[in-house]
């Protein structure tokens, strides 16, 4: 299999302006100067919860009330894992972190990668893990998040992904939208380099108005009117960083082909997540955010004609019973998932590939189940982010809810994550005081640390 050089990719891109934007991306990227590698996060979010019976090895369970910790290695993966066999040296399976500290029903919001209570129509109170970790990890886009849905609109804001208090991240929904956002700038024509030039100069003289105009606001508006500001910033850095790039985006960019003006959703799904691979490898971003659907999808292009809420109520479609849609659903995250990681272990980086510089996690907005009450949120890890996480193929249980035993939470592995981000703290997200004290659910999950 033929691997695709980063560092080629890169000989010939001439920076001009974009020079000083860029050049942390490229000492990043460059280990032939011995830069260090970045570190990358994907997270894959289903909703309607996500079944832990069906994640587990043969001969493996959890809900027992002490840690089940067992290699992976000898064992046969669940059917809707298969996928994952070539990667199971990589694969981390995680059971019995629970997530009371969430709300409970359809979807946990931004609790589900933010541990704590939140609503669709309430402004997040903190930052969630991926939008806390992008800010960690800068690039073009700091965050790239994509959704499935039935809507046609281009962005979309599900309620899922934070960068801070008040501060939600957009989601792009419609493909074509998306491909022109990410990778637009390959297929203008003309002199790029004048017309970004040109719309820059628009953008600064924009952003010298906001500022005028700030300095004459009350204290409260100039907070909210900064947020303009560092959107407009934000886009004129953007504009000459992908100036600078055109060579990568041009040879690592997807095809554009019939998925993206597809009526068919899940069509979408699978250009959202060509574009996720693509935007990794080319630089674009260091995290990404994959809203898989929501309870009004259909995965009609897998043969599953009803919704996502019908089925978590029992619903079946034609032959299918309920369980045989959950199953299929599932399969079909995790084999993009697959298709994914496959991509990334073609990239050579470092002494590796980009896969081992990357930790690719998938879970739900709503634990394990349709109505959820957060007792069990089962989830798996795909990589090692460059070693940091310990995993050569792993199965960890951890003790039921209830239990004497269990005192960990979604937020002791979201706290792990900030350890292997090299941005240790003792608690992201909210503590369940039901377990008892704040002290005992501090820290990560040390199982997990290398």
């Amino acid at each position: 299999m033929k691997l695709i050089n980063r560092r080629t990719a890169l000989k010939g891109i001439s920076l001009g302006s974009g020079a000083v934007a860029l050049s942390p991306f490229i000492k990043r990227i460059s280990a032939a100067e011995g830069a260090q590698t970045p570190k990358r996060f994907v997270f894959v979010v289903k909703s309607s919860g996500l079944q832990g019976d069906y994640l587990n090895p043969e001969g493996l369970k959890h809900r027992g009330d002490v840690l089940v910790d067992e290699s992976l290695e000898g064992r046969k993966l669940s059917d809707s894992m298969k996928s994952l066999e070539p990667f199971k040296d990589k694969l981390t399976i995680i059971q019995g972190l629970s997530g009371k500290m969430t709300n409970s029903g359809h979807s946990a919001h931004y609790g589900a990668l933010g541990g704590f209570k939140a609503s669709a129509h309430a402004p997040p109170l903190f930052a969630t893990i991926d939008g806390h970790l992008s800010e960690t990890f800068p690039s073009v886009f700091n965050h790239i998040g994509f959704k499935m849905g039935e809507g046609s609109q281009g962005t979309t804001f599900p309620a899922i992904s934070a960068k801070g208090k008040g501060k939600q991240l957009p989601f792009q929904q419609n493909p074509l939208s998306a491909f022109e956002n990410l990778f637009g700038s390959i297929l203008e024509r003309g002199n790029l380099k004048k017309k970004y030039t040109r719309t820059g100069n628009v953008l600064d003289a924009m952003s010298d108005d906001i500022k005028l105009l700030q300095k004459n606001l009350p204290a409260q508006e100039q907070e909210k009117l900064g947020h303009y500001l560092d959107g407009f910033e934000a886009l004129r850095d953007r504009r000459i960083k992908l100036v600078s790039m055109q060579k990568v985006l041009k040879e690592n960019a997807p095809e554009l082909d019939d998925k993206y003006s597809s009526s068919v959703k899940t069509h979408h799904l699978e250009a959202h997540f060509d574009m996720a691979s693509a935007a990794l490898i080319s630089g674009l971003t260091n995290v990404v955010t994959v809203h898989a659907d929501d309870l009004n999808c259909v995965y009609s292009g897998i043969g599953v004609g009803n919704n996502v809420h019908a089925i978590g109520h029992g619903a079946g479609y034609a032959t299918l019973s309920s369980q045989d849609c959950r199953d299929a659903i599932r399969t079909f995250h995790i084999e993009l998932i697959a298709g994914m990681a496959k991509k990334l272990s073609r990239v050579p980086e470092g002494d590796g590939t980009m896969l081992d510089n990357t930790i690719i996690v998938y879970t739900s907005d709503n634990a394990a189940n349709h109505h959820s009450f957060g007792f069990d949120w089962p989830m798996f890890l795909l990589g090692n982010v460059g070693g940091a996480l310990k995993s050569k193929g792993r199965y960890l249980a951890y003790p039921d809810y209830g239990t004497k035993n269990h005192n960990h939470t979604i937020c002791n592995w979201f706290t792990t994550l900030c350890h292997i981000a090299g941005v240790p703290q003792d608690l992201f997200g909210q503590p369940d005081m039901a377990l008892g004290k704040l002290e005992d659910q501090q820290g990560p999950l040390q199982e997990l640390l290398a």
